[in-house]
């Protein structure tokens, strides 16, 4: 008897160690279509096929609110269709199902599916699991109906006062209570450069990311009303839509996290080296203290030894729009101005990289490749109206049509141009201008290839053709950071800027201004400009348009700026002088570092002022930063 009683004890303990771990991981349906999802990380409810409660137990914060009282949901769920093509088309979103029904896949899959019509067959699928090597929650849809715009799922309720929205986009930003705007669109990969949303809490939080290899359109939607907010997730249909009667979204992925955003971050940045492998930028890209904007047309030879004596040269990059004479021919044909070759060979002589400008895909309306290439031309997904720049305006000489880089015959004549460049003209770097811009094209695939892939190719020809060129671009994203080491960051259309995307980006795409005010004109806009780029830590750059900047005695402001980087200050010290901050361990303000200024620290030690590195006291720290600031 007491070996029975021992032996059930002995099973009653098993069963409950086993039970236990399967509550590590647990999928449980209810009434309706609710889905219950818990782990050792996470408590997870969905409802109506969206996320309604999310419990970190890592941290024991909750992140979600109950809805608000008389709530109706206005949310986007479900599919959407486009009913007229043309600049009529427009997507519209189908919320209300008329039936649901559920089943489970397996112990860790389930997946309800939403009739949105009695008539016509229109239906969402949508299916939750649980990986049980990562514990990540995957979430999949598959939809049916006419026309399949988009398909998308949602977190809703999500408590506003006590949850950030961490995005790597437009160059990186962060959403919190006082965030101006209340309802935003980031599309992928254009403005949301990376697959990946931040929800950071108090001590942790949760994130959302996809792992999708194909860089399929997507964006992630956000609104907030009140203390509630939501974000959607969504997955395009590629363009044209009309013909397309289903959708199978890609494959979204949470988890929960302790610590804040840069845990999640590094797990998305390690995933994208080993998937996408990008190029490691050269020595001399990584030893670059300083961007200049040289001279417009005509070039002057007479500003390099002017810049010589304010900078490095050996690790200062010359960025060169002018260098080309569009009288002489139209995109994508590029011929030199005549003084081009001698102003590289001056600008080598005294130890400058040099850096000329050519639209990524980019064909002048009125070159006469135009009609060969005007059928590869960039299309909006809805209205399938024609993109381009300036393509209306009859005042602008110089309009460009974009180009898809799908097209094999365009990539190869570009190619074919920029190789002789090349050769001729022994160039250290190429900037690519709209290199980023990646559209869902109206026309479909071109030559068996996506706007996307399209993209990936033409950076990948350009490097073959110039064995040993940096490429660089018009901003960044996943698309393009993988063959590129240098990057525009844009900043006037982000006033609460967070470093995510450096983050992500910089260990192979180093960051640098994108046509910055100069400091001494335009001091309220470069404001703008700087306040971003000390949060993205963006390589220093300026503009030198003429040598007359350099010999000016009122561009104060443009020689501390040379000044500090030619002294090895750090780039957020660069920065912040032009806004008139006194140079680093000058502190007695007379424009130099020297023993006057270690004299005067030394003699207040123990004083509240000057405190140079914000503690509070005069000290041996601030003595030290006088002294690494001599010149």
């Amino acid at each position: 008897m007491r070996n029975i009683c021992a032996k059930c004890a002995y099973i009653l303990v098993l069963q409950f160690v086993l039970i236990t771990t399967a509550l590590a991981n647990t999928l449980t349906l209810g009434e309706q279509g609710e889905v219950f999802a818990e782990t050792d990380r996470y408590r997870v409810r969905f409802k109506e096929g969206m996320l309604v409660h999310f419990h970190n137990k890592l941290t024991q914060e909750t992140y979600t609110l109950p809805p608000p009282q008389g709530h109706s949901n206005k949310g986007r769920s479900g599919i959407a269709m486009q009913h007229e093509e043309g600049d009529n088309g427009k997507p519209q979103a189908i919320n209300k199902a008329w039936d649901i029904e559920t089943q489970r896949l397996s112990p860790l899959s389930v997946e309800i599916a939403y009739h949105y019509d009695f008539i016509l067959d229109k239906t969402v699928r949508f299916r939750i699991s649980i990986d049980a090597d990562t514990g990540d929650l995957i979430i999949q849809q598959h939809g049916i109906s006419e026309n399949v715009v988009w398909i998308t799922w949602v977190c809703r309720y999500l408590n506003s006062q006590q949850v950030d929205v961490i995005l790597p986009a437009n160059c990186g930003k962060i959403i919190d209570a006082s965030t101006e705007f209340s309802e935003r669109h980031f599309r992928y990969p254009e403005r949301w450069e990376a697959q990946l949303a931040i929800l950071q809490g108090g001590d942790g939080g949760f994130f959302v990311r996809s792992t999708d290899t194909t860089f399929r359109f997507k964006s992630v939607y956000y609104i907030r009303s009140g203390e509630h907010f939501g974000l959607s997730f969504q997955t395009d249909n590629p363009a044209p839509f009309r013909g397309k009667n289903e959708i199978t979204s890609v494959e979204w992925r949470l988890n929960a996290y302790r610590g804040d955003w840069q845990v999640p971050a590094e797990i998305y940045r390690n995933w994208m080296e080993t998937t996408f492998q990008p190029k490691q930028p050269p020595a001399w890209v990584k030893d670059l203290e300083l961007i200049i904007y040289a001279p417009y047309q005509p070039l002057d030879l007479s500003i390099l030894p002017l810049l010589a004596e304010h900078v490095n040269p050996s690790t200062t990059l010359l960025y060169v729009i002018g260098w080309y004479d569009p009288n002489q021919g139209l995109e994508p044909d590029y011929p030199p101005d005549s003084e081009w070759g001698d102003f590289l060979e001056a600008a080598h002589g005294y130890g400058f990289r040099v850096m000329p400008r050519i639209t990524f895909h980019g064909c002048s309306p009125y070159s006469p490749l135009y009609p060969e290439f005007e059928k590869y031309q960039l299309r909006h997904p809805t209205s399938g109206h024609r993109l381009g720049y300036a393509l209306n305006d009859p005042t602008y000489d110089y309009p460009t049509a974009y180009i898809n880089p799908a097209s094999k015959a365009f990539r190869k004549y570009v190619v074919e141009q920029m190789k002789t460049l090349y050769e001729t003209y022994p160039i250290d770097a190429l900037h690519l201008d709209i290199n980023t811009s990646v559209v869902n094209d109206a026309n479909g695939l071109i030559d068996g290839l996506t706007a996307a892939e399209g993209n990936v190719l033409l950076h990948q020809e350009l490097a073959a053709a110039m064995p040993g060129i940096v490429l660089g671009g018009e901003n960044v994203h996943e698309v393009t950071f993988f063959n590129t080491n240098l990057a525009q960051r844009w900043s006037y259309t982000n006033k609460q800027p967070h470093p995510i995307s450096s983050f992500l980006f910089s260990s192979w795409t180093i960051p640098y201004g994108f046509h910055v005010p100069n400091p001494d004109w335009e001091p309220e806009r470069y404001q703008q400009f700087q306040e971003a780029y000390i949060v993205w830590d963006v390589l220093p750059t300026i503009r030198i348009r003429a040598p007359g900047m350099l010999t000016n005695p009122n561009m104060v402001r443009t020689r501390d700026f040379l000044k500090s980087v030619q002294m090895g200050q750090s780039w957020e010290q660069t920065w912040n002088i032009d806004v008139g901050m006194d140079i680093v361990g000058d502190v007695n303000g007379d424009g130099v570092v020297n023993i006057q200024d270690l004299v005067i620290v030394a003699n207040a030690f123990g004083k509240a002022e000057p405190d140079l590195n914000g503690d509070g006291v005069v000290n041996i720290q601030d003595l030290v930063i006088v002294a690494n600031a001599f010149e």
